[in-house]
Order: C-alpha cells, then structure tokens, then sequence
C-alpha cells in the first residue's frame, strides 16, 4: 500500500478513490496548459539552483496532499476534490473550481438554522457573563434584583460602601446558581468527552456527518468519500457565494 493510501484510508478516502488520485496526478502542473488555469507550468529557477518553495497546494504533488488531508487540512482537501473533478469530468482546472463552486455552495446550505444552537450559545452565555458581574458587585443592580427575586434583609448602609462589600451582600444569593451551573457545564463537558471516547458524535460531529452525507447524494458523480472529507472539515460559518 502507497504512503497516498494509507493517508487516505485513515481519513476516510477509499482505497480505489487514493489509487486513482495517485495515479493521474503524481505531476499534476504537467497535466496542465501552458500559462493556464490558475497554475504555472513551471517555476522559475531561483538562486538555490531549485524553484523557489510554494506553499501553495495547488503546486502539491498528490502524495503530499493526502497525507495533508489525513491530518484534516480543508485546503487540501478542497484541492483533491477539484482534482478528483478533473479527473471524472475530463475537464481542465478552471472549469473544475466552477464545478467545485457548486459543491461548495450547496454543502453551505441551511447555514443559518444549522449554526443558530451556536448563536444562541454564545449570546446567551455572552449576556450572562456579562450580567453576573453588575449582579454581583453594583449596588443598584443587587437592590433591584433583591426586592424582586430574594426578599432577604438589607445592610446597614455602612456595610455597603465598596463594591466588595456589596458583593459579600450578593453572594449570599449568587453562589447557588452560579455554583450550580458551572458544575453542570463540568459534568456536560466530561459527558461530551466520553461520547467522543466512545465514537459517538456529539452535535457539531453528527451536523457534519449529515451534511456530508446529503452532499454525496446530491452529487452521486463523484466519490462519496471525497465529497464527505471535504464537507467534514468546511466550516459552519460562511455565507454562501455566487456563482462566476
């Protein structure tokens, strides 16, 4: 088994599908037209009697970017998509980054309702973080929230002159919940480390293997498992693009 294969299959890559790339494209610049397509045929000789170092994939023989893929690198695996695209459409590079525009578009479809458990997670631990601190040390905030929700006695004024005597006041009341809720945030990050002990995907894994999966089925020309490690290293953030 080629260093290519075992890269691939220990990312999900199949045997068939690693073989393939490592054959068409162990010189991919070769494949290529002259002054075409987003690469260049040759690099120019620079003092080291060598071309200089590109650190871009584009310029990565295939072996290198499986291996860069096994160790989850997007760019690479978008570059072997687009590759894998050449290879099945019979297709040069340019009109491959179209085809590949689509599949990127559609694997960002539903962001917005996919990500919002995210947005409400951060605005809602954002405001509660935030708020803790007035709740705690401002005198106001603890005299309103006081006569509203605790009904406990009030201190002479004299034991409320600085913030932290307030908050010696506050604490009386704030410990319990906050205490509470960052001991269930404990327990919920030792559960979400065991179900990954475990092999069970926790939300974020589950959401991406379900997008992977509807974008192998939307496009059944290509590799299932190529399409699948791409879409499981894209983010979950961005916004679709247009198409050129």
């Amino acid at each position: 088994m080629t260093l290519s294969s075992i890269a691939a299959v220990g990312r999900g890559l199949t045997r068939k599908s690693a073989a393939t790339l490592s054959r068409r494209h162990m010189a991919p610049r070769a494949r290529l037209p002259e002054g075409g397509d987003g690469h260049k045929l040759h690099r120019k000789i620079g003092p080291r009697g060598v071309p200089p170092i590109s650190m871009s994939v584009q310029d990565m023989d295939d072996r290198t970017l499986l291996s860069l893929a096994a160790f989850e690198d997007h760019a690479a695996r978008e570059e072997i998509l687009k590759r894998h695209i050449m290879d099945i459409d019979s297709v040069p590079y340019s009109q491959s980054c179209e085809t590949f525009l689509k599949i990127q578009n559609k694997n960002r479809e539903g962001y917005y309702m996919v990500s919002l458990p995210y947005k409400i997670g951060i605005g809602t631990a954002t405001f509660m973080g935030m708020a803790a601190i007035p709740m705690v040390f401002d005198l106001t905030t603890v005299e309103w929230f006081n006569e509203l929700a605790v009904t406990t006695d009030h201190p002479e004024l004299r034991d409320l002159e600085t913030p932290l005597e307030v908050s010696i006041w506050s604490w009386n009341w704030m410990e319990p919940p906050l205490g509470t809720m960052s001991f269930i945030l404990l327990c919920m990050q030792y559960v979400r480390g065991q179900m990954i002990n475990l092999g069970v995907k926790p939300y974020t894994g589950w959401i991406k293997a379900y997008r992977g999966e509807k974008l192998a089925n939307a496009f059944p020309r290509y590799d299932k498992q190529i399409l699948m490690a791409y879409s499981e290293t894209a983010t979950l953030i961005d916004s679709p693009q247009q198409e050129e």
